[in-house]
């Protein structure tokens, strides 16, 4: 009979994805994530293989529980157009507690891995395709709501509404002024309309 393990494997991935986002894959040492875990070395390796499976298994939860926070956010009762410019804001209002320099997971990983290893990258695709897809909803709610004009293409402004996310995390980490990017913010919403 095996042993249970002793720590609960989310959590460690969690405090993992934390590393990752902060360092950087190719910068996060064994020792960094040691210490950021508080896992062993041998429960690390026994529980995740080696770096890149422990990357992946980060990655995905990291990507999961944003889509999960960002779905809530899109479908809060009211106004649409008003949840998806909430929805724009919250990046800004999360970039301001704890370590929001150091940006979103996702995006830091297609800007440092994306072209490097496939199986990484169709992740990170798939990351970014969830959030069109819920961002078109979100706007053929809102043209059934007669917020957006019905002629516009839900597919087309949700591709637009999810570059000016990956704008917003990339300026976010270079400490662009917040009032500058809630301007942006209201650019974006307003081109909806």
């Amino acid at each position: 009979m095996s042993r249970p393990r002793e720590f609960e494997v989310d959590r460690a991935l969690r405090d993992a994805a934390e590393v990752f986002r902060v360092k950087g894959y190719h910068a996060a040492s064994l020792e960094d994530l040691i210490a950021g875990t508080g896992l062993a070395k041998g429960s690390l390796y026994k529980a995740f293989h080696d770096k890149k499976s422990l990357f992946l298994g980060a990655l995905d939860l990291y990507a999961r529980e944003s889509r999960d926070r960002f779905e809530e956010s899109l479908t809060a009762p009211g106004s649409p157009v008003a949840a998806i410019r909430q929805a724009l804001l919250g990046y800004i209002e999360r970039a301001r507690v704890g370590s929001g320099n150091a940006g979103c997971l996702i995006t830091n990983t297609a800007v440092e891995l994306g072209a490097q290893d496939d199986e990484i990258a169709a992740q990170v695709r798939a990351s970014f395709e969830r959030r069109v897809v819920l961002f078109e909803a979100a706007v053929r709610r809102a043209q059934a709501a007669g917020e957006i004009p019905p002629q516009k293409d839900p597919r087309v402004l949700a591709e637009f509404l999810e570059l000016t996310v990956q704008g917003l995390r990339v300026l976010l980490k270079s400490s662009t002024d917040e009032t500058a990017l809630r301007r942006s913010v209201d650019v974006a919403v307003s081109a909806l309309t």
